[in-house]
């Protein structure tokens, strides 16, 4: 009887170990997981920053992102611009 007893023991630490080693390599796995993905979010935020038009009503080339943001800026600025260079 005390057989049964030990074998009892020995499969219950195995279970807990194996529990135990389970959830440890899936938390390793979450967290790369969400580190690859804030990597890729943050390259896809530079491309877009970096992304380059022609100027419209210009010469050359300006950053996009800007533009989009406020292009009645860009067109207020671009007439001072030429305001002062007549001057």
């Amino acid at each position: 009887m005390n057989s049964q007893n030990d074998n009892k023991d020995e499969s219950s630490t195995y279970y807990d170990t194996a529990k135990i080693v389970v959830g440890v390599a899936g938390a390793i796995i979450a967290i790369a997981g969400l580190a690859f993905l804030r990597f890729t979010w943050r390259s896809e935020e530079t491309k877009h920053e970096k992304k380059m038009m022609k100027a419209p009503g210009g010469n050359g080339y300006i950053r996009r992102k800007p533009f989009e943001e406020n292009p009645k800026e860009f067109f207020e600025q671009q007439r001072i611009n030429r305001r002062n260079s007549r001057n």
